[in-house]
């Protein structure tokens, strides 16, 4: 059994540190993910050329029943091997590692077996390349093994760095908005006390403490309803709800700086919010909390002085809503019917059903048929049976 991965005492390490390790062990994982991949690509490769190279060593006769039972006995062998790798008491694994010695003895004789066919028949080349891919697969299944148990290791590592991570950084966040809000709140009350009323706007994040204190005048809030109506005969028309469709506020808004170049400076990050689409709060003439600068422009304001600017505004009002991600549709398998189709007969057939370590070798000595009949009967390559599929062998 794998050991539990140790929990990390990350106290005392600073955000930097912690950030770095997420980013580290988030690669650590995915190029683990890439090498189980590369490896199944590696199995994927080899059973080609096992297949390739039965396409002619079938075709030596006796060789197929010979490749059948080499197939069983491997796959009874992996099964004893994970029993072995489960069992805890040692007279049982005793037992099993007998087992297991015995089966690759029959193995190693059937492989015997196997070469002489193909090598009397002319097939060298292609056992030669089977038996080399046999080895391949075998490798890359144990690498593939080991890369699944460090995979799970490095996940839960990177689990604990990436939660304490994603932790701190919203503490760090709610405590800048925190401090910003405050700091907003206090020039507001410092501007208003020395000039009276005045718009203010700020980020309704509080990602920063910018607050822009504007003169306003002229300003008109509208808002916009649908209201679907239904006509009736003879009567007035019916509506049963109607939907806000706009809420916008519009003014003559005057900046003001240390200097027509700091009111330019500040103008154009005004500007910036609304090009990025910054989500804004307003104080004034109309108290929002979500809104958003549809419009913003400057006009030469002759009769001030110099260190103020005329700027025209339209707000929208508006929260922002979540970005919904469409969910990748899986295929669903149709289940096949098992029953008999309309016009058919029912034939009586005799069949098992398939259990672990079973193939069709075993099969034929156990009802006493031969494996090319039921390679005929039933649609299932002879090398590896779907467990708990019935298959047919009368």
């Amino acid at each position: 059994m794998a050991s539990k991965t140790k929990k990390l005492n990350l106290k005392g390490k600073s955000d930097k540190k912690i950030a770095n390790e997420t980013q580290k062990w988030k690669k650590t994982v995915s190029a683990d993910a890439a090498k189980i991949s590369k490896a199944g690509k590696a199995i994927t490769a080899a059973k080609k050329k096992i297949d390739t190279a039965n396409d002619y060593l079938n075709k030596a006769n006796g060789y197929k029943v010979k490749s059948s039972a080499y197939d069983a006995l491997e796959t009874q062998i992996e099964a004893q091997e994970k029993l072995l790798a489960k069992t805890k008491s040692s007279s049982k694994k005793k037992t099993i590692t007998s087992k297991i010695t015995s089966l690759k003895k029959d193995k190693k004789s059937l492989v015997s077996d196997m070469k002489k066919i193909a090598s009397s028949a002319g097939y060298q080349k292609q056992m030669s390349a089977k038996t080399k891919a046999q080895a391949n697969i075998k490798t890359e299944k144990s690498k593939i093994s080991s890369l699944k148990a460090k995979k799970s290791k490095d996940k839960k590592i990177y689990g604990q760095y990436s939660s304490t991570n994603t932790a701190r950084k919203l503490a760090a966040r709610k405590k800048l908005q925190k401090a910003n809000g405050k700091s907003i709140r206090s020039k507001i009350k410092a501007v208003k006390k020395k000039y009276g009323g005045q718009t203010a706007i700020y980020r309704a994040d509080l990602k920063t403490s910018r607050v822009f204190m504007l003169g306003e005048f002229g300003p008109s809030e509208t808002n916009g309803q649908d209201v679907p109506t239904n006509a009736v005969d003879k009567s007035d028309p019916r509506t049963n709800y109607s939907v806000r469709n706009s809420k916008q506020l519009s003014g003559t808004y005057y900046l003001f700086g240390k200097s027509f170049s700091d009111c330019d400076k500040q103008y154009d990050i005004l500007q910036g919010w609304a090009r990025k689409g910054v989500e804004v709060t307003v104080r004034g003439f109309s108290k929002w909390n979500h809104a958003y600068l549809s419009s913003v422009g400057k006009t030469a304001y002759t009769a001030g002085n110099k260190n103020s600017m005329q700027l025209s505004i339209t707000f929208t009002y508006a929260k922002k809503d979540k970005i919904a991600y469409a969910k990748k549709k899986t295929k669903k398998k149709s289940k096949s019917s098992t029953g008999a189709k309309a016009g058919t007969k029912k034939t009586k057939h005799k069949t098992v059903t398939i259990k672990s370590g079973m193939t069709y070798w075993g099969i034929a000595q156990s009802y006493n048929v031969s494996v090319s009949s039921l390679e005929k009967m039933n649609k299932w390559p002879a090398r590896k049976l779907p467990i708990g599929v019935k298959v047919r062998y009368q």
